[in-house]
C-alpha cells in the first residue's frame, strides 16, 4: 500500500521534472511514510534511480538492482522522458527488498505500484513451476514476473487491489492498470505536452502546467443531488483531471506519445427470477461461506499488525467473527497481540451500536477500542478531512471513519479490514427490497410480492416506502426539467439556498435519472450491479482509501475485491439474497456458524450513522463563517446569512446531510484556492 506519481514528458517541453515529482511525492507522504524512491528515464534510454529525504539508509546501501544511489536533487533535468515517484507503506516484506520503483534482475521492467495482490503466494508458486526465480518475498516482484510471463493479461490473474505503472524498456511503453472495482485510486492529467498521474488529485495540483478548476456538473450534482454518486465519471470535481476507471488498463507508446485505454474486465449478474429452492439455497449458502472465509483469510496476510472495524452490523461482524474463529483454530495472523477492533460510540441510543458490537467482541475475545466523535472534533478537523479526501465530503459518516483510522494508528495497527461491499453484494439497502417487490409484481407473482411486502408485519411501512421512492425518484426524474427544478427545491428545502444555476445544471445534466437507476432496475441483481460498479460502492471505497491512508493505514475490503466471491454471488438469483422480508438472507445463513445469534437475527439497519443534524446545530455559528464571497457563484450567501436559523433547520437526517455538504463544499473550495 503506497502512493505513486509521475510525469511523462511527451514533447520534451516540461522543465524541472525531478523537482516536480519530488513535490508530488512530498504531497503523498501520508500514503507512504516508510520510504521514498524515484525513477527517471533520459532520452538516450538511460535509467536513473534516486532517493529522497525519507529513503532509509539501509535501502540505499542494499545490493538490489533497484537500490537508489543518488539524491533526487542531483538528477539533471535535461532530456528527461519521464519521472516516477513512489511513497512506501511497508506491509509485505518490510525489508529493503520491498523498495520501489522495482525492477527485474535484467532491468527490463520497472514497476511503480500501490496496492496488494493477496494471492501473490499462489502466483509465485505457479511461476516457480514455470522455472522463474524470485529474489524477494514481495507481491511487487510477483507483479513484475507475472507481466514478463503473461503480458497485459497478467491482471486477470490478480486477486486484490491495485493501481500500478510499468515501464517496459524493450517495448518502450508505459503500461498502467487499476483493479476491478476501484479500491486503489489513479488520477491523471493529459495535454499535448505531457501525461501526469498520481494516487490523489492534490499531487497533480502541485504541477504548474495543470489547468484546472471546479467542474460545474460535478459541483451541481454534489450540492443539489440526492444520492451523491461522487466521482462516477472520468472527469469529476476538478476540471481536466481524469480518473482511470475500475477495470481499465492503458498504454502509452513513448516513441510517438500515443495513448490507448481499454476495459479488461466486466462483472455480470444473473437476471433470472426463479422460485426459492431449499436444496439450491443450501448449495449456494455453503459455497458462499467457503469463498467468503477464504477472502478474509487471504486479506489477513501481512507482516505488520492487522485489525478490523466493527460497526455492529452484519458485514463487519462477519469479518471479525471469521478472524476470531481462524485465530482460535491456529491460523497464523499478525495481530501484534490481541485482535484490535474499532467501534464508534454515541450517547444517542438510536444510533449507538456498541451493544451489538459487544456480542462480537466477547465472542472473538478481541481488544475493543471505542471512539466517540464530537461536533467540536468535527469542526476542528474539517480542513484536514476535506484536504485528505481531495473533494468535498458528503456526510459526517466519513468523519466517523476518519476518527476510527486515527485511533487505529495510535494503537500501532497498519492494516484494517472493513465491510465495504457487503450491502451491494448481498442486498442490504431498502432500495433493493423495493426493486424485488416491483419485480415480483411485474411478473404477476402477486402472492410472492404480498408475502415479501408484509413480512414481519411491515406491510404499511413498506407500502409507504414504495410510494415515497416513486415520488422522489421515478416520478420526479421524468418531469420536464423546468418542473424538476421546482420539484427539487420543494422536496429538498436546502436547495432554496443554492444559486438557481446549481439546481438547473443538476437537472439538465441527467443526474436525477442516474440516481434513480437503482430503483428503476428490473431485477434485484441488476440493482445490485448498478451500485457495485462505479457508483455507490466506488464512492464508499474512495472515502475508505483516503480516510485510512491519511493515517498511513491500509484498508482491506474482503466483500468488494475478491473477484471469485463477487462473481459467484452475482450469479445467484436475487430470490436467495432477500427472502421472507429479510435482507442479506444468503449472507446471514452463510455466516450462521460464525456470527453471534443476536447479530445473525438482527433486522434493523443503521449503517455508518452519525448524529449529523445534532452536530451541525451545535457548530452552526462557526460554520456560518465559511459562507462568504468565495462561494457566491454556487450558493445564495446573502440568503444564508440573513436567515441562518432557517438554513440550519434540519427536520431529518437527510436535511442535516445537505447542510453539511454545503459547509464541506465551502471549506474545500477555500483549502484548494479554487
Amino acid at each position: 500500500m503506497c502512493g505513486i506519481a509521475g510525469i511523462i514528458n511527451l514533447r520534451g517541453k516540461i522543465q524541472n521534472i525531478p523537482d516536480l515529482v519530488a513535490d508530488m511525492a512530498a504531497t503523498l507522504r501520508h500514503r507512504g511514510p516508510d520510504g521514498e524512491g524515484f525513477l527517471f528515464l533520459k532520452g538516450n534510454r538511460e535509467i536513473h534511480i534516486a532517493f529522497g529525504k525519507d529513503t532509509p539508509e539501509h535501502i540505499i546501501k542494499s545490493g538490489f538492482a533497484y537500490a537508489p544511489k543518488q539524491p533526487v536533487e542531483s538528477i539533471s533535468p535535461d532530456n528527461i522522458v519521464f519521472g516516477f515517484a513512489h511513497r512506501r507503506l511497508s506491509i509485505i516484506d518490510v525489508s529493503a527488498a520491498g523498495h520501489q520503483p522495482m525492477c527485474d534482475v535484467g532491468k527490463k521492467i520497472w514497476l511503480n505500484y500501490n496496492g496488494e495482490i493477496y494471492n501473490y503466494i499462489e502466483l509465485r508458486e505457479e511461476l516457480i513451476q514455470k522455472g522463474i526465480s524470485f529474489h524477494t518475498h514481495t507481491d511487487s516482484e510477483v507483479i513484475i514476473q507475472s507481466y514478463l510471463c503473461w503480458g497485459d493479461d497478467c491482471v486477470s490473474r490478480f486477486n486484490g487491489m491495485w493501481s500500478f505503472v510499468i515501464y517496459d524498456s524493450e517495448k518502450n511503453t508505459v503500461f498502467c492498470s487499476r483493479d476491478r472495482v476501484g479500491v486503489k485510486p489513479f488520477y491523471y492529467y493529459m495535454d499535448g505536452d505531457s501525461f501526469s498521474f498520481a494516487s490523489e488529485q492534490k499531487a497533480l495540483l502541485k504541477l504548474p502546467f495543470v489547468k484546472t478548476g471546479i467542474n460545474l456538473n460535478a459541483a451541481s450534482s454534489f450540492l443539489a443531488g440526492d444520492i451523491q454518486f461522487i466521482e462516477s465519471g472520468e472527469e469529476n470535481m476538478f476540471r481536466n483531471i481524469f480518473e482511470l476507471m475500475p477495470s481499465q488498463n492503458f498504454r502509452i507508446d513513448l516513441k510517438n506519445g500515443s495513448f490507448f485505454k481499454w476495459n479488461y474486465y466486466t462483472l455480470k449478474a444473473n437476471p433470472s427470477l426463479s422460485s426459492f429452492s431449499e436444496e439450491k439455497f443450501t448449495a449456494y449458502r455453503d459455497e458462499t461461506e467457503k469463498r467468503l472465509v477464504d477472502s478474509i483469510r487471504l486479506r489477513l496476510r501481512s507482516d505488520v499488525p492487522v485489525g478490523s472495524c466493527l460497526s455492529g452490523g452484519i458485514d463487519s461482524s462477519a469479518i471479525v467473527s471469521v478472524i476470531g474463529k481462524l485465530v482460535a483454530g491456529g491460523h497464523a495472523v499478525n495481530l501484534g497481540g490481541k485482535l484490535n477492533v474499532f467501534t464508534l460510540e454515541f450517547d444517542n441510543e438510536k444510533i449507538d451500536e456498541t451493544r451489538w458490537a459487544k456480542y462480537v467482541v466477547d465472542q472473538a475475545h478481541a481488544e475493543w477500542n471505542l471512539v466517540a466523535p464530537t461536533s467540536a472534533g468535527l469542526l476542528r478537523d474539517l480542513r484536514d478531512l476535506n484536504y485528505a479526501q481531495d473533494i468535498p465530503v458528503c456526510s459526517t459518516g466519513t468523519y466517523g471513519q476518519f476518527q476510527l483510522m486515527r485511533r487505529a494508528k495510535e494503537k500501532g495497527i497498519k492494516v484494517i479490514l472493513d465491510g465495504q461491499g457487503g450491502d451491494e453484494l448481498f442486498g442490504g439497502y431498502i432500495s433493493y427490497s423495493l426493486v424485488q417487490w416491483k419485480e415480483l409484481l411485474r411478473r404477476r407473482k402477486f402472492a410472492g410480492a404480498f408475502s415479501e411486502l408484509s413480512a414481519g408485519g411491515n406491510l404499511l411501512f413498506n407500502t409507504k416506502v414504495m410510494t415515497r421512492e416513486f415520488l422522489k425518484k421515478q416520478f420526479g426524474s421524468f418531469l420536464p426539467y423546468e418542473v424538476q427544478s421546482s420539484f427539487m427545491k420543494q422536496y429538498f428545502p436546502q436547495n432554496k439556498f443554492l444559486n438557481k444555476r446549481m439546481v438547473d445544471t443538476y437537472v439538465k445534466s441527467g443526474f436525477p435519472q442516474k440516481e434513480a437507476e437503482v430503483t428503476q432496475s428490473k431485477t434485484l441483481n441488476q440493482a445490485l450491479l448498478v451500485d457495485f460498479v462505479n457508483t455507490r460502492l466506488k464512492m464508499y471505497l474512495k472515502y475508505e482509501d483516503r480516510s485510512s491512508m491519511w493515517h498511513s493505514i491500509e484498508a482491506r475490503t474482503p466483500f468488494a475485491d475478491d473477484h471469485r466471491l463477487v462473481e459467484f454471488v452475482f450469479n445467484i438469483p436475487g430470490v436467495y439474497k432477500i427472502h421472507n422480508g429479510i435482507s442479506k438472507h444468503l449472507l446471514r445463513e452463510a455466516m450462521r456458524s460464525y456470527l453471534p445469534k443476536q447479530i445473525k437475527e438482527r433486522t434493523d439497519k443503521l449503517g455508518f450513522v452519525t448524529p449529523i443534524d445534532k452536530w451541525m446545530s451545535e457548530i452552526k455559528k462557526e460554520c456560518l463563517d465559511f459562507f462568504d464571497d468565495s462561494v457566491r457563484d454556487y450558493m445564495d450567501v446573502k440568503k444564508i446569512k440573513s436567515d441562518p436559523d432557517k438554513f440550519f433547520t434540519m427536520r431529518s437526517h437527510a436535511e442535516g446531510v445537505r447542510v453539511f455538504r454545503m459547509v464541506s463544499f465551502a471549506v474545500w473550495k477555500k483549502i484548494f484556492n479554487l
